[in-house]
């Protein structure tokens, strides 16, 4: 995953701070043991909230008691442990995902690129068979999205087919998590629209970067001479998406965190749209003075 589905953390009590951090370690302390100590690399904010989502919406029990770090023993750290699937699951998303993300880079990128994901691919095969025997619905799906994605992106398509694969993906993830149907039905609205956010502010973060390597970007369409309006049209389409996706969270019955996921959603988003599309890029601007630091857009590989 992306690393976008995070806290606001001046928009948070110090108590949900600290109740935030705790369910972190505790995802990385639950997937070394499931997975191996490798996994951990793959930890994410945007797995922890999946985690905390996880437990919420099944109603898992969860305490937290103090330890130390695995990765610094020096350090005091708390941690969150649960008695249900809620770090179980998020830990084999992670995996999977991870896996499926090495070979689309041994297929797509350059030999050094290659090279290292070859290498991680050998060391994470082990971790990812045990994920994919212990959630094997999930590894299904995670492969059958990737699919779509590999032809929607060969297809040139636009930001709306683009963006479905990863918003279906995270819809049946989400669908799964609960049995009752009415329910079902809302956590696969909010689980679309939210894989569609991701997606989307994944492609605007990267615009510049695909444009200069020549990779594929659903908004390389609407890229104009003046940066600042090319990310005012991103910054509009995920405004959309997320006025779908607030609605579809506000009707979901949460049974704890409730205080940080509403943070993410009503906080944590805007922000990350904020920082990403705008605050990044006026401080490297900044930076480059002298140089045209957005030259490459102006260069004829422009499209209209």
């Amino acid at each position: 995953m992306f690393g976008y589905l995070r806290p606001e953390s001046s928009e948070l009590k110090v108590r949900e701070h600290e109740l935030y951090k705790s369910v972190y370690c505790g995802l990385c302390k639950s997937m070394g043991k499931d997975y191996g100590i490798i996994t951990r690399l793959t930890l994410s904010y945007d797995c922890t909230l999946l985690a905390m989502f996880a437990i919420s919406v099944k109603g898992e029990c969860s305490h937290v008691k103090d330890g130390r770090c695995v990765v610094n023993p020096v350090k005091k750290c708390r941690f969150c442990s649960s008695e249900g699937e809620g770090f179980h699951f998020a830990g084999a998303v992670s995996v999977i995902m991870t896996y499926y993300k090495l070979l689309d880079t041994i297929a797509d990128s350059g030999f050094f690129k290659r090279t290292a994901a070859r290498i991680l691919k050998a060391m994470f095969r082990h971790s990812y068979k045990r994920a994919e025997k212990a959630y094997p619905d999930i590894a299904a799906s995670v492969k059958a999205a990737l699919d779509r994605q590999f032809k929607a992106e060969n297809d040139d398509s636009r930001i709306d087919s683009a963006a479905d694969p990863t918003a279906s993906l995270l819809s049946e993830l989400c669908r799964s998590l609960s049995q009752d149907e009415a329910q079902k039905r809302i956590l696969g609205t909010f689980g679309y629209f939210l894989g569609r956010w991701i997606y989307i502010m994944d492609a605007a973060d990267d615009l510049e970067k695909d444009i200069k390597h020549d990779n594929f970007n659903p908004f390389r369409k609407n890229v104009s001479d003046d940066i600042e309006q090319t990310m005012n049209y991103c910054n509009d389409v995920l405004n959309m998406t997320v006025s779908q996706l607030v609605p579809a969270y506000d009707l979901l019955e949460l049974n704890s965190y409730k205080e940080i996921l509403d943070n993410v959603m009503y906080y944590g988003l805007s922000f990350q749209q904020k920082h990403c599309l705008f605050d990044k890029r006026k401080r490297k601007k900044c930076k480059n003075k002298e140089k045209d630091y957005f030259a490459y857009l102006s260069n004829g590989d422009k499209r209209s």
